[in-house]
C-alpha cells in the first residue's frame, strides 16, 4: 500500500519509462565530494548531503542525490548564491538542479530538512546506513528490479521504506 503523494507519482511517470542498474561505481563518491565542495564554496553555513544507492555504495542507477537543507524561509536568500554555480533551476514547483558530469546524472536540491517528506528520506537513509542486513536486501531488491518498467521499480522501493518504517497505510 502506498500513500496518496507516492500513488500521485508514480501515476505521473512514463509507462515507456525502464530502469537501469549498475554496481556501485566508487567515481560517485569523488563527484559528491566536489558537488558538495561546490556548494560549500558559496554557502559553507549549509548543511550538504549526498544520500541514495551511491551514497550507501550500492548497485543503483549510477546517479548522485545531493541535498542542501535550509529552512524554507531562507530559500530565496540561498538560490541566488546556489544559481551562480549551478544556473537557473529545472523546476519551477521544487529547487532543484539536474544536470550530468563525466556521463553520471546529479539531482541537486535545495530542501527544507523538517519537511515531512525529507524527514522521512533522511530517516530511510539512516536505517539502511546502520543495518547492513536491510541494506543487502534493498541492494538485492534493486538488482532484481534492473531492467523492469520505472513505476514497478519505485512502488518496489516504497514498499520497502514502508516497511522498514513500520508503517502500515490503508485506504
Amino acid at each position: 500500500m502506498l500513500s496518496p503523494d507516492e500513488e500521485d507519482f508514480l501515476s505521473k511517470q512514463p509507462k515507456q519509462k525502464f530502469v537501469t542498474i549498475y554496481p556501485f561505481n566508487p567515481r560517485l563518491t569523488t563527484l559528491a565530494t566536489e558537488i558538495i565542495d561546490k556548494v560549500h564554496s558559496v554557502v559553507p553555513e549549509l548543511e550538504v548531503k549526498h544520500m541514495g544507492a551511491s551514497a550507501l555504495k550500492i548497485s543503483g542507477q549510477c546517479d548522485l542525490d545531493i541535498y542542501i537543507f535550509c529552512d524554507k524561509a531562507d530559500f530565496s536568500y540561498y538560490l541566488p548564491k546556489l544559481s551562480s554555480i549551478f544556473g537557473p533551476r529545472d523546476s519551477k514547483s521544487i529547487i532543484e538542479w539536474n544536470y550530468t558530469i563525466d556521463d553520471f546524472d546529479v539531482e541537486l536540491y535545495l530542501t527544507d530538512p523538517n519537511s515531512p517528506s525529507m524527514k522521512r528520506q533522511v530517516k530511510v537513509y539512516e536505517i539502511l546506513k546502520n543495518n547492513p542486513q536491510l541494506l543487502q536486501e534493498y541492494a538485492v531488491l534493486k538488482e532484481k528490479m534492473d531492467g523492469k518498467p520505472y513505476q514497478e521499480y519505485q512502488r518496489k522501493k516504497y514498499e520497502f521504506y514502508h516497511r522498514i518504517l513500520g508503517e502500515t497505510l490503508t485506504n
